[in-house]
């Protein structure tokens, strides 16, 4: 596999750095760490790629149902998201598939959280927990909004963005009660979250909202690039990358931009490995490390 660009190779930012480019052809899009190894889906050949961070080099290849993106780590597993009704879940230190986990239709997101592998179906419109104990789903939930998109844990109970709603939905994991927080900003579909605090990227209103959880109401929105997508909390800072204009807005804890990265084609999914920032340029077929300063 093609080195872009290696460690040693370090082009400024305004504040941060790029140390390494990965080609990994296709369309990159989840991304995670787990047992020293970066790990990335590639959408297009529907395979699980194993990064080595040092040499920036695709060791392994793993065969998974067609059209995976998202990916988390949880008991002691990577379970990947497709959009042909599965949830893969694969070993990270075999690299192999060791169950396959029938969902809805068109899965989007998942969080890990109450014991559970909880997962968002986008076109099935609903949200369902997993048992990883027993690979199977255990309960399927109807989502109360229109598109049910990411999904995270905060606060005690279990966030979901909504593709074209100006809402977030809040399911509390053991009444199964729904309630909802408003940003007023349209289509507040991917969710990180760092201790109380929720941050949605609302993808056609180019911001980003910052929720209370415990308080359960909006604090503040910030304007970032065109069309923000799964963003995530790396350091205590906020990741977003937006996928209409090919840049990563960088945000304070509070919320205040702090710096525009301009990436290669329009970057997908970022995830926060060993310090860094791992982010997945879908369309230019390339996975970038971005150092914070």
């Amino acid at each position: 596999m093609r080195v872009l660009a290696l460690a040693g190779a370090v082009l400024a930012l305004g504040g941060s750095s790029v140390v390494g480019k990965v080609a990994t052809g296709g369309n990159p899009c989840g991304v995670a760490g787990a047992a020293g190894i970066v790990w990335v889906t590639d959408a297009a050949s529907a395979e699980l790629l194993k990064i080595d961070p040092a040499s920036h080099q695709v060791v392994a290849r793993t065969k998974l149902d067609t059209t995976p993106c998202e990916l988390r780590e949880a008991a002691g597993s990577l379970w990947i998201v497709t959009q042909s009704g599965k949830v893969d879940r694969v070993d990270p230190a075999t690299g192999e598939v060791v169950a396959r986990v029938a969902v809805g239709r068109v899965t989007y997101d998942l969080a890990h959280a109450f014991g559970s592998v909880w997962v968002t179906n986008r076109e099935g419109g609903t949200v369902q927990r997993i048992d990883p104990n027993r690979n199977a789903v255990v309960k399927t939930l109807r989502f109360p909004g229109q598109k049910p998109s990411g999904i995270v844990a905060a606060g005690g109970a279990i966030w979901v963005g909504d593709d074209y709603g100006s809402e977030v939905r809040r399911l509390d994991p053991r009444s199964y009660r729904w309630s909802k927080v408003r940003t007023r900003q349209l289509g507040s579909s991917w969710l990180a979250a760092a201790g109380p605090v929720v941050w949605v990227s609302n993808t056609l209103s180019n911001s980003v909202t910052r929720i209370d959880a415990r308080r359960r109401v909006a604090t503040r929105t910030v304007k970032v690039g065109r069309s923000p997508v799964n963003l995530e909390v790396v350091g205590g800072e906020v990741w977003v990358p937006n996928d209409g204009n090919a840049t990563l807005s960088r945000l304070s804890s509070a919320g205040k931009l702090l710096e525009t990265v301009k990436t290669s084609g329009n970057p997908a999914v970022v995830a926060g490995i060993g310090g860094d920032v791992w982010a997945s340029i879908f369309d230019a077929g390339e996975v970038w490390q971005i150092r914070p300063s």
